[in-house]
Formats: C-alpha cells, sequence, structure tokens
C-alpha cells in the first residue's frame, strides 16, 4: 500500500532542494513512499520538481507583500481558491504527513491539514524565519531548523537538524589548490549586484598564471547584460543562467563568490570550498548576513557586505595570492556534517506514528547529548 506524504513550497530554489533532499530521504525510509510536492504555478518549482522527475501539484497563491491596493484587490482570490484546492488535495491523496519547506504554497496546505487533524512539519533554512514558516508555526506540530536562532521566532516545538542538501554534494573530490575554476553564484535567480560588479573586478584581479577560468551563474534575466560585461576578458569565461549540476562542477572550483542562502550555506560545508560570501542586504531581517557568519566564525570564509564591495578586489587578490590560505579555509570546515535530510525524514516517520511531541523531544535532546 503507498504512503503519501506532501511536501509544500518553493518560489526559490533554496526553499526546493531542501524539499528535494527530504523526498529522497523519505524514499530512503519508506520504500512504498509517494511524495507529492505542492507549490505555485509561478516559481521555480515549476522547472525544478518536474525536472527532478517528481509530480507537482499547484495552488493558485501569490505573494501580496508590496503590491499596490488594486493589485492585492485583483489577486485577494486566489487565497480562499488555495485553501478550497489544499482541501481537495488533501482529501485525494490523504498525505501522512505534510511538510513546509517555506513559499507562499505552504501555508494553505499546513493550515488545512492541520485543521484536518493530519500531522504537520515546517523545515525553516535561515536564521530568521520567512512569513511564510512563521505562519505555518502556529499550527505546525514540530520544525526544524537550520539554525539554532530561528527558534525563538517560531510558535513552535523546534529541534536543529541542520539544512537537508541533496547527496550528490557529499560524493565530491578534496580540495586542490590547482582547480581551474572560480565560481560566481548569484542564487538561484542571479543577483544584480555581483553581475554588474564582478566582471570588473575579476578582469583585474586575475592574472595569467593563476590557470582560472570564470564560471559566472547570472540568472535567466541577465545573461546577455553579463557576457557584455566579460567580452574583453583575458581568461576563459562562462556565463550560464543556472546551473543544474552543481555538486558536480564544485569538483573543479577553487573559489566560490556568492550569496548566503541557507541553502547555498549547507551544500558548501559539504563539498568544502573556500568562499567570499556576499549577503543580500534586502533579506527579511538580513538573515543572509547570521547564515554567512556561521562559516566566517569557522574560518571557512570571508564576508564582504554588498555595501562594501570596493573591498572586494584586494581579498579576492590577498585569497588567490595565497593558495595556503585557501587551504586553511578547506580545513576549517567541520569533517563531518550529520545527514540533515535524513534527520528530518526520521521526525516526518516520528509524527506519522503520532507520537506525542514532548517524546520526540525528550528523544532528540538524549540523543544530542
Amino acid at each position: 500500500m503507498t504512503t503519501t506524504y506532501m511536501i509544500a513550497g518553493g518560489g526559490t530554489g533554496g526553499h526546493i532542494f531542501p524539499a528535494l533532499a527530504i523526498g529522497q530521504a523519505l524514499r530512503d525510509e519508506v520504500p512504498d513512499a509517494r511524495i507529492l510536492f505542492v507549490g505555485t504555478h509561478y516559481g521555480m518549482e515549476t522547472s525544478l520538481i518536474p525536472d527532478a522527475g517528481e509530480r507537482l501539484l499547484t495552488l493558485p497563491i501569490r505573494g501580496l507583500l508590496g503590491k499596490s491596493l488594486l493589485k492585492k484587490a485583483a489577486m485577494i482570490w486566489r487565497i480562499p481558491a488555495s485553501f478550497l484546492l489544499s482541501l481537495l488535495y488533501l482529501m485525494r491523496f490523504r498525505p501522512k504527513v505534510v511538510i513546509g519547506v517555506g513559499g507562499y504554497a505552504s501555508a494553505p496546505l499546513l493550515w488545512t491539514a492541520a485543521m484536518l487533524r493530519i500531522p504537520t512539519l515546517i523545515q525553516e533554512q535561515n536564521a530568521y524565519p520567512g512569513l511564510a514558516n512563521r505562519l505555518c508555526a502556529k499550527v505546525a506540530q514540530l520544525a526544524c531548523l537550520g539554525f539554532e536562532e530561528a527558534g525563538a521566532h517560531l510558535a513552535c516545538a523546534t529541534v536543529v537538524t541542520g539544512n537537508p542538501v541533496r547527496r550528490d554534494f557529499a560524493a565530491g573530490k578534496p580540495w586542490s589548490r590547482k582547480r581551474p575554476l572560480l565560481l560566481v553564484l548569484g542564487g538561484s535567480q542571479g543577483a544584480r549586484a555581483l553581475n554588474q560588479h564582478l566582471p570588473a573586478v575579476l578582469q583585474r584581479v586575475i592574472q595569467p598564471d593563476m590557470n582560472l577560468e570564470v564560471v559566472h551563474q547570472c540568472g535567466r534575466k541577465f545573461v546577455a547584460e553579463v557576457e557584455a560585461l566579460y567580452r574583453d576578458a583575458p581568461f576563459p569565461v562562462r556565463v550560464v543562467s543556472f546551473i543544474e549540476d552543481l555538486s558536480q562542477l564544485m569538483d573543479d572550483v577553487r573559489l566560490v563568490v556568492c550569496r548566503s542562502g541557507a541553502s547555498t550555506i549547507g551544500e558548501l560545508k559539504l563539498v568544502r570550498v573556500p568562499a567570499v560570501l556576499i549577503p543580500f542586504p534586502a533579506a527579511t531581517h538580513d538573515h543572509q548576513t547570521f547564515n554567512a557568519k556561521s562559516l566566517v566564525a569557522l574560518g571557512a570564509a570571508e564576508l564582504v557586505p554588498e555595501a562594501a564591495l570596493d573591498d572586494l578586489e584586494p581579498l579576492l587578490q590577498s585569497l588567490l595570492g595565497d593558495p595556503a590560505k585557501l587551504q586553511d579555509m578547506v580545513s576549517a570546515y567541520p569533517q563531518n556534517q550529520p545527514n540533515s535530510a535524513e534527520r528530518v525524514a526520521h521526525l516526518v516517520l516520528q509524527l506519522q506514528q503520532r507520537r506525542p511531541v514532548q517524546d520526540i523531544l525528550k528523544e532528540q535532546q538524549a540523543h544530542v547529548s
């Protein structure tokens, strides 16, 4: 008999990739598991979920924050419609547990599941939770945290599990100072500040004897613009909208310059590549800076605020000219990372068995101690 789980959320890769990792871990634990992903019509889940061979159900909900009053009025119907469609999905597929990973689609499904007394769990990637998870925490039985600090902002029981990362990131090769790539990674949708600033900086910094090629992931909308900025670069450059096989590419990366979304931090901990982190300053409550500081505290990364991008050039010159420093950054990463996706899957199964949350928490505390 098929055992169904529903994982809701999306919008960006930072929500979708943890969702895929959790689904993969659940299948390892439950051979007959059916994993259904629930997202929206417009987020990156519309391509990433089907490309991963998974089934995606969609809700019409869209975010209202920052919209004009007229647009809010035109979109308000999407909220009750999403709750109604969530009810239909839940009645049709009868999941054992509903999991929210952030993003607008998670709220209607989790609230409806809670009303139907279906066990619910959320996974929060960031040091400061997003709006959807803050809302879902009011009805969720348990939250799995990437960063302990997030627990203070969630109205439910919490367990620090780390962020689920696709398992292919754990199979990488040991880092070498002879790796040929410098990677600019702007998150799943690119980063305008990195797109505009990095091409000129790298053309001043990278010298022929460094034997470096640049791969710049810039987001779908910015490919032509970034290609033009690299047109006269004295080194090989690949400008790409999105990197499908990032874990494989990381085997060739000497240094990465990137945003500090929670999924990126989790992936870096597994691939153990030295990083220069430039947090997105408009992230809610500046959570990307909190994320970045977790690696900086280890000594595995350097942090450059977007407002201080003039400091980036001397920093890159220093790092690329000092392979021993890069090796020290690699060595600063934790040697053994827990399998966060497996931990989340284990907690999902505990909720499926209708175990009291307090008993689950006691077991987790005993495991940690």
